[in-house]
């Protein structure tokens, strides 16, 4: 017992130094990728300026001077990624809600390794299908000539983030006390009324999170995407329209760049770019997650 009592500190300075590497290496390496992909792409910034880089919608690396705007590639990407969380969420959430709250033991069990095996399935699995199933149904029932879009990536990312969802919101549902559950139900109120007015407001931080996880996976997606989006370099008019999203354009493209070209610098900034949109849009909800953990805090 005494072994055991002498042990424990040993242990947990053991574990927390490990985390503490863990994550120290982790940062070293994200941080090195940034500045890696910052100093290849940093003759683009310098020559052609962020303004023109970002508002330009001309596209032509290899023109005489190069044309290296990426502002078609930046709006497809936002189409993408926002409508795939547009269709996303609402189903996740309700999902998760359905999960943790109203289903049968048996139900929920059977349902969540499904889920863990949708995680597991490769993108191009993903992209395969939608070519083959979606596009297909989109060129007979609409009569077009190419069913591919901005709309039918999105369709497929849904399915695709949906899992990220629905398990991480279960999970904040959960979390949240018994004790809140049995004095609502106590007083009379419905099961509706309990998830609606107690349940959703104190898992708003976790639920939250999800959605951060989930435009993470649907902003960085390449195969997918690469596979149903159209690759067009035309400025998308709508959801509908062809594009082409800055993952695809750099799997699409690097490897036909000559290394020290405008046109591998300029795929370099499309990266850092797609970098930058991840971070600010996931800077922004995770200040919203924690002003809203506060506020839940305080009252």
């Amino acid at each position: 017992m005494r072994s055991i009592i002498k042990g424990k500190p040993i242990e947990d300075a053991l574990a927390g130094f490990t985390s503490l590497l863990v994550s120290v290496c982790v940062t070293i390496l994200l941080l090195a990728i940034i500045v890696f992909i910052a100093r290849e792409s940093c003759p683009v910034w310098s020559s052609y300026g962020p303004f023109k880089v970002f508002s330009g919608i001309d596209w032509n690396p290899l023109a005489r001077p190069p044309q290296l705007g990426l502002g078609t590639m930046i709006l497809s990407t936002l189409w993408v990624a926002l409508g795939a969380m547009f269709l996303a969420a609402p189903l996740g959430l309700g999902g998760a809600i359905f999960l943790a709250e109203f289903a049968p033991a048996w139900l929920a069990g059977a349902f969540r390794p499904v889920l863990n095996i949708l995680t597991g399935i490769p993108s191009v699995v993903y992209g395969f299908v939608g070519a083959t199933v979606l596009v297909k149904w989109f060129e007979v029932s609409f009569n077009m000539a190419s069913g591919e879009s901005l709309f039918c990536a999105s369709l497929v990312l849904t399915v695709m983030v949906m899992p990220y969802i629905v398990t991480t919101s279960e999970s904040a549902l959960r979390a949240v006390p018994e004790e809140y559950r049995q004095a609502a139900l106590a007083l009379g109120v419905s099961k509706q009324y309990v998830v609606l007015k107690i349940l959703l407001p104190l898992a708003k931080k976790g639920l939250l999170g999800a959605l951060i996880l989930g435009f993470g996976r649907a902003a960085g997606e390449t195969m997918a995407v690469l596979m149903l989006a159209g690759n067009t370099l035309r400025l998308p008019a709508s959801w509908f329209s062809k594009g082409e999203p800055l993952s695809a354009l750099i799997a699409l493209e690097l490897g036909a760049s000559e290394a020290g070209s405008p046109h591998y610098q300029a795929l370099f900034a499309a990266g850092l770019v797609l970098l930058t949109i991840l971070f600010m849009i996931n800077l922004t909800l995770t200040i919203i997650r924690k002003d809203i953990g506060s506020g839940v805090r305080k009252s």
